[in-house]
């Protein structure tokens, strides 16, 4: 009665009321609490409060910790993922929260410590002193681990869903899910043979390679080389797929015009801010990089430093996800952190530099906790939609769309700045990933089912904005591949980036496959739709070589800075 009732409380009143997605209710976990209790009970030598406490920890490791890690970062969370998402997740967060934030995982992973330290003497001690109990309750501890956890799941699929698993199946079982899938799909060997084989099929794909699509057209006033600015921007969403709802679109006319003229891409998914980062200026997909020693010396920052440009790194927020120590080592020569929300557009207008300029810039506005006073008055103004968002969640939506209309005012300030400086400049902006909550605050809500299916399914969602100087907006194909723009970028930048990094990572379309951020899809009629392929197809050969790549460079030995030849 106890696991069911803080079951049921955590998983269907307290985290969608913090607008984490409502998971089916799931009977299978209810009895694998209860077994692991059960389990703790016998081994606390039926202790009573020892066992309750164990089943509280235990609701909240499955039934928040996991529900919250599935929303965020789209998987279910392990121990080992904390020291990725930790340290950058305490810095943006305010300090309050940090306060919250480390007392809590303090109290809970040292709960788990004293838990297991504590399990394992009181078996030690059975054994002991009854060796047939002993091993009667090693084994059901061993077998009971092995099927809730170890135990090999079937793999039907390239693409973990873990929410269409947890609601099929429960939460404990998506943990087994995810532990086969990444056992069977993400162990990337990058030795020196495997990066060595990898580097030479996609040097074959990059020698048959055809860029004139990539090309914008330009008329050169001068021979000097063109500046370039690309900004990527926190949680921005333009909330197109629901246009049909507003009463007063709250994104401006100038925004509109400029975002029909672009290509249409996907979203990331968890770390979206890091990844987005490092597909738009090495071309690796999703892959958390250790911290940087050696350099990453064909990523795009240093072919534009090497071809005469200044290589400047402009961040609204603080220093998360160990960018003080990346960002030197893949080329950036000056890294400005805590600019300040919409302060990328400030530190432009005042500050002059005679070399070309190569700038990436990360704007905060959308980010938890981010906010500018407005007089937008989007409920007012959209009462029709506004009401169809459940209440709890109202508030936190409509900031989420204030913070992107406000976004969307500052892209268009941000440009026209640029441009008064640097008129011949090439301008980029691309949203990283969308806003953690914003799937769950949309599912609870009384939307239509078509605009809602609409939603979930599409992966073109926000625009890749490009101006090209004085020629105006640049529209790309849809579903231009993240990973490509650094080489879109060298390309008009007239840099030489044959054998570079971001070169045998672009992704390539084969078989009009498109791929990015290792998913596979095609364009049917104007709509990206996700496929599933074979991996014995190019297309799969063609990523898992990639994979290798950015897991040396990222993560591994450097082997490709050895045997590249440029």
């Amino acid at each position: 009665m106890i696991i069911s009732i803080l079951y049921y409380s955590v998983t269907q009143f307290l985290l969608p009321s913090l607008s984490i997605d409502k998971f089916n209710i799931s009977l299978i976990d209810i009895l694998y609490v209860y077994l692991f209790s059960l389990i703790s009970f016998y081994l606390s030598n039926k202790k009573l409060i020892i066992s309750y406490l164990f089943i509280i920890v235990a609701v909240f490791s499955f039934f928040a910790i996991e529900p919250l890690g599935i929303t965020i970062l789209t998987k279910p969370i392990f121990f080992t993922d904390m020291q990725d998402l930790y340290p950058s997740l305490i810095e943006v967060l305010p300090f309050y929260m940090q306060v919250i934030t480390i007392a809590a995982t303090i109290l809970y992973f040292s709960s788990l410590f004293v838990f297991a330290l504590y399990f394992l003497y009181r078996l030690i001690k059975i054994f002991l002193a009854d060796k047939k109990k002993g091993m009667i309750l090693f084994f059901i501890i061993i077998i009971t681990t092995y099927l809730s956890f170890f135990r090999q799941v079937k793999i039907n699929s390239i693409y973990p869903n873990y929410i269409e698993r947890v609601n099929k199946f429960g939460i404990i079982n998506s943990i087994s899910y995810r532990i086969s899938f990444d056992r069977e799909n993400n162990k990337i060997i990058a030795n020196i043979d495997n990066v060595k084989n990898a580097i030479e099929l996609l040097k074959e794909v990059q020698n048959e390679r055809d860029i004139s699509n990539l090309i914008m057209p330009y008329d050169f006033e001068n021979t000097n080389k063109r500046d370039v600015f690309i900004i990527f921007m926190e949680s921005f969403y333009d909330y197109s797929h629901f246009l049909e709802l507003f009463d007063n679109d709250p994104f401006p006319k100038e925004y509109r015009e400029w975002a029909s003229q672009s290509a249409k891409v996907g979203p990331n998914d968890g770390n979206g801010s890091l990844f987005a980062r490092l597909s738009g200026l090495i071309g690796t997909s999703p892959i958390y990089p250790k911290k940087q020693k050696t350099k990453v010396n064909s990523a795009l920052p240093f072919l534009m430093k090497d071809a005469g440009y200044k290589t400047i790194a402009l961040e609204e927020c603080g220093i998360t996800f160990n960018l003080d120590k990346l960002f030197p080592n893949i080329g950036f020569e000056e890294i400005i952190f805590n600019l300040g929300l919409t302060n990328i557009k400030n530190y432009i207008k005042n500050n002059d530099f005679e070399e070309p300029l190569f700038v990436s810039g990360f704007t905060f506005l959308g980010h938890a906790g981010s906010h500018i006073k407005n007089d937008l008055n989007i409920f007012e103004n959209n009462k029709r939609f506004a009401e169809k968002i459940n209440r709890r969640d109202r508030k936190v939506l409509l900031e989420t769309i204030e913070n992107s209309v406000q976004a969307a005012i500052d892209i268009i300030e941000t440009k026209k700045i640029i441009l008064q400086k640097y008129p011949d400049a090439i301008i980029i902006f691309k949203h990283d990933h969308l806003y953690p909550y914003l799937a769950g605050m949309i599912y609870n809500s009384s939307i239509d089912d078509k605009t809602k299916k609409e939603f979930f399914e599409t992966y073109t969602i926000s625009p890749l904005l490009i101006w090209n100087g004085k020629n105006g907006a640049f529209k790309l194909d849809d579903g231009f591949p993240p990973e490509n723009i650094p080489l879109f970028i060298a390309a008009n930048a007239g840099v030489d980036y044959i054998n570079s990094i971001i070169s045998l990572l672009y992704k390539d379309k084969t078989d009009n496959i498109i791929r990015f951020y290792n998913n596979f899809y095609t364009n049917e009629n104007n709509k990206i739709v996700k496929i599933e392929v074979g991996k014995e197809s190019l297309s799969y050969k063609y990523n898992y070589a990639q994979r290798i790549l950015s897991e040396d460079i990222l993560r591994g030995e450097k082997y490709f800075n050895d045997l590249i030849t440029r």
